[in-house]
């Protein structure tokens, strides 16, 4: 097919350079011209060229009418799984001259495809790799979409090393010809043998465990072994020909159910999910300060006290007092200089950020990771999410931030806040209102919500801070798991305390 670089699509995207090409795709990496307003990086972004395998003159009015149709259904559902910080986002699509074009977010990063040319994965990086991937699948697979293409080449790592699923199989399979009945799987190698004509989740999640034990062993194989172990089963075959690893055996056991025959295999990412959790978070608070004066117990074998009269001894304890007080003067100033430097360094700890787009600035931990998406559906703007703590951490503390535009009729924050609260008592599954009340953001009024909910197997709480301001509403979102709520809430305290609003 011919190239199509420098041309500008949809009166809006600049096609730059080729990035790769299959037999169903050509993928390019484009510029946004209606973006001039923000910095070239965040202009770029890919866009999939499809190509199925049918001849557009055979192909009647009636048939493209109906693939077309099936395009545009397609897209919207795609759209709508890519609202996943985790999956690139779907930014357009649009067909053109009987060619069908996908729009994404380009993802700044390292596919694990690429990263395995050069190192395989230790234990503690699959078992990264295996949970956030994992938790996407949990997400796509509630809302009725499989992804049929998972492998090394669709996993994505971005500089702040947050893991990406991407490349989608549906649409393509979508726009088959119409004698192809059953999806097409796209890279064999990680595909379950035989394809059902409506696959399960379970072949993402077999083509998952296939990807890892790849990314350990370096083989192509549907078992592994711990080298620490050997693992057999009356259900798992070849187990003695499959490639060792240096990883625990239960983490072996998981791999190898994940790519058992249909009936033996996980039916979930939720069962998945659980079989991770190797040993139990627990998360050990220091006791609470206690505030106590120090007393000094009297000498009593201090003879001569005793012997002293009663001016003796108000003179001593007066001179006892001025040597006690002169002495405590240095552990004064020490504690002064430790608590100075303590906030001194807690401020060091936060970084600045800054959108002059939606004019505002705050502070967030050094150490979070920022992702920048700017959705123009959800108004999300940036998401800060915590460092792992342990290798069994399961869950990253997020913040959201979000400036949405009311409509032309102002709206009080009271209206704003009941919208809020019947959008949480309406909302399916299980959701308790945990706390409402009245605060402030930049000295604006405020209203902060928290609720729990669940989340597969995690149980989770989640904290909304909104204020009003220029008819749009700006929204913090924290979300935790339940037991770490309380200890992650003074940092986003901080964060929102530190929001500046112009």
């Amino acid at each position: 097919m011919k190239s199509i670089v420098g041309k500008i699509l949809y009166d809006r995207y600049r096609i730059v350079r080729q990035l790769s090409q299959n037999d169903w795709s050509t993928i390019y990496l484009a510029e946004d011209l209606l973006c001039d307003h923000v910095p070239h990086n965040k202009r770029q972004c890919k866009i999939e060229q499809l190509q199925p395998q049918y001849d557009h003159e055979i192909l009647g009015k009636q048939s493209w009418q109906k693939v077309l149709q099936t395009f545009m259904a397609q897209g919207d559902l795609l759209q709508n799984v890519s609202r996943h910080p985790q999956i690139p986002q779907l930014l357009a699509y649009f067909e053109c001259d009987r060619e069908f074009y996908l729009v994404r977010e380009y993802i700044f990063g390292t596919t694990l495809a690429e990263t395995l040319k050069d190192i395989l994965l230790n234990e503690d990086e699959a078992v990264i790799w295996l949970q956030e991937i994992l938790r996407v699948l949990e997400y796509i697979h509630q809302l009725g979409v499989t992804h049929l293409n998972i492998q090394p080449a669709s996993l994505i790592e971005d500089q702040n090393s947050s893991k990406f699923l991407t490349d989608f199989a549906a649409v393509k399979n979508a726009i088959s010809p119409p004698d192809q009945a059953s999806p097409r799987v796209f890279n064999s190698d990680f595909a379950p043998a035989l394809q059902q004509s409506k696959p399960d989740s379970d072949a993402d999640i077999y083509a998952l465990g296939k990807t890892i034990i790849y990314a350990l062993t370096g083989k192509l194989s549907e078992s592994i072994q711990a080298d620490v172990e050997q693992i057999s089963s009356d259900k798992l075959t070849n187990l003695n020909n499959s490639p060792l690893a240096k990883i625990r055996p239960e983490l072996a056991r998981v791999l190898n159910k994940m790519v058992a025959s249909p009936s033996d295999r996980y039916q979930s990412a939720t069962e998945v999910l659980s079989d991770l959790d190797f040993s139990p978070n627990v998360v050990t608070f220091p006791p609470p300060f206690r505030h106590s004066s120090y007393v000094r117990e009297p000498s009593k074998t201090n003879t001569r006290s005793k012997k002293n009269k009663s001016g003796s001894v108000s003179s001593s304890k007066l001179v006892q007092g001025i040597i006690w007080f002169l002495l405590s003067i240095p552990f004064a100033i020490a504690i002064v200089i430790i608590v100075v430097g303590l906030n001194k360094n807690a401020q060091e700890d936060f970084a600045e950020y800054v959108n002059d787009d939606y004019q505002f600035s705050l502070q967030y931990p050094e150490k979070w990771s920022k992702r920048e998406i700017d959705d123009p559906i959800t108004g999300e703007i940036v998401v800060f999410a915590s460092p792992q703590e342990t290798n069994t951490d399961l869950y990253a503390e997020k913040v959201h931030i979000a400036v949405e535009y009311l409509s032309s009729e102002p709206t009080s924050l009271e209206k704003y806040s009941q919208t809020v609260l019947n959008r949480i008592r309406e909302a399916e599954g299980s959701i308790e209102l945990y706390e409402d009340f009245k605060t402030t953001i930049d000295n604006f009024p405020a209203r902060t919500v928290v609720y729990s909910r669940q989340e597969g197997s995690l149980q989770l709480r989640q904290m909304e801070a909104f204020t009003i301001k220029n008819n749009q509403v700006y929204v913090a979102i924290y979300t935790a798991e339940r037991a770490k709520f309380s200890k992650f809430y003074p940092t986003v305290e901080k964060i929102i305390d530190s929001w500046e609003i112009q």
